[in-house]
């Protein structure tokens, strides 16, 4: 039984979320209660910065930014709930496998029991008392046959079964951590990616890298041209950045309009000359506002580059990129700045 007190502060603090939200306008939406609440919990303080600081970004809340951070932050438990059904039912195919194989093998135990005690009474029979003894091991074959066949028919099926769940895991996982809106990797794909290459690169004492990057002026295409045109924008970029890294790089999301880039086995010269070339090749990139088919501008980036150092948690490494982006954005936006690992300055 829950406690009394339990219960009691869950009521007050679901009261506050309704009422914050109330107060700021925002539409009570199952996602939006859900961010709230756990925003006035304050237990996951990533979620609390992440809210505050697309609030200060874009003015006000929004049921896109709502979106956004429900996709961010509330995905896994979706996650967990597929892979433990699929989990369930991997178990359960098992089980039917293991039950037709464990009759089977009684079955083909009691027919060589059965095999020797036809060789035993064989001894001395007549021919049409032979002949009886014969029908029956061939109906008993016969009965064994039909086993066998029944038995791989099982066997296939149930693997049928479990190659259509590994697929649906593999799917699931898949969409959890793809991006919606871009196609591309999303935070929680860019933070679990991160820390595998962090963890690497002290394993191998490797060369590692990371761009932060954000679009220039992003609010003033939603301001100016609507939000359906602002997410044509963030799709291209998404694209752009996609195409324009090695295969063994990861293009991300990470927020808004702002990407993030993994570049493992990378000097920190050979980073900038990438992040320099994704700048161009975005700005190159002509703006056509499809209700018009009139140019309407060109896309521009600032981007921040730091080189991992040694011992250097994953945290601290994006800082430094973001202080590096930050850099980029003081100096007039549109170009690239770039971090020297901590412990070489």
């Amino acid at each position: 039984m829950v406690p009394k007190d339990d219960l009691e502060r869950v009521r007050v603090n679901a009261q506050k979320a309704m009422a914050l939200m109330e107060e700021r306008g925002i539409r009570q939406t199952p996602h939006n209660y859900a961010i709230w609440y756990e925003y006035i919990l304050e237990s996951n303080p990533d979620l609390t910065r992440a809210v505050n600081e697309l609030i200060t970004q874009h003015g006000k809340y929004t049921d896109k930014i709502g979106l956004e951070l429900y996709e961010r932050f509330f995905t896994r438990e979706k996650e967990g709930r597929v892979i433990q059904e699929t989990s369930r039912l991997v178990q359960k195919s098992m089980e039917s496998m293991m039950g037709n194989l464990n009759e089977s093998s009684a079955n083909y135990t009691a027919y060589g029991k059965n095999l020797n005690s036809f060789a035993e009474k064989m001894e001395g029979l007549s021919g049409p008392e032979l002949q009886g003894i014969i029908d029956e091991i061939v109906s008993q074959t016969h009965s064994m046959s039909g086993n066998t066949i029944s038995l791989q028919q099982g066997i296939d099926s149930a693997s049928r079964e479990i190659a259509d769940l590994k697929r649906r895991l593999q799917f699931v996982q898949q969409e959890a951590y793809t991006d919606s809106l871009t196609g591309i990797a999303n935070r929680k794909c860019f933070d679990a990616e991160l820390a595998k290459k962090v963890n690497e690169a002290q394993e191998r004492s490797s060369n590692l890298c990371l761009i932060m990057a954000d679009i220039d002026h992003f609010k003033s295409f939603n301001d100016t041209h609507g939000h359906t045109f602002g997410d044509q924008v963030i799709k291209l970029v998404a694209t752009t950045l996609a195409k324009g890294i090695d295969s063994d790089a990861v293009a991300a999301r990470y927020g808004g309009e702002e990407f993030s880039v993994i570049l493992p086995d990378t000097e920190l010269s050979e980073a900038v000359n990438i992040a320099n070339d994704l700048r161009m090749a975005i700005s190159a990139k002509k703006l056509i506002k499809r209700s018009t088919k009139k140019e309407v501008g060109k896309i521009t980036m600032s981007l921040g580059v730091a080189a991992y150092a040694q011992r250097e948690n994953a945290l601290a490494f994006v800082n430094r990129a973001d202080q590096a982006l930050y850099s980029a954005k003081k100096s007039g936006r549109n170009c690239v700045k770039h971090s020297e690992p901590a412990l070489s300055r």
